[in-house]
């Protein structure tokens, strides 16, 4: 499901894991690390909304 720009407190949460897993090799003030989190909130803007589905969508890339 797309989203419009909100998420509940559990999405968060999932978010919020997904780049500190993701990025746990990224200085948290880096471009890369910035970039990356974009890129998350992207895929779940668009119906990708587990870590598991963030995960193989950022491994495809």
């Amino acid at each position: 499901m797309r989203h419009n720009g909100s998420a509940t407190p559990k999405q968060l949460a999932i978010l919020a894991a997904a780049l500190k897993e993701l990025g746990a090799d990224l200085p948290l003030t880096s471009l890369e690390r910035e970039s990356l989190a974009a890129e998350i909130m992207s895929l779940f803007e668009n119906g990708i909304e587990t870590l598991e589905e963030i995960t193989t969508a950022l491994s495809k890339r």
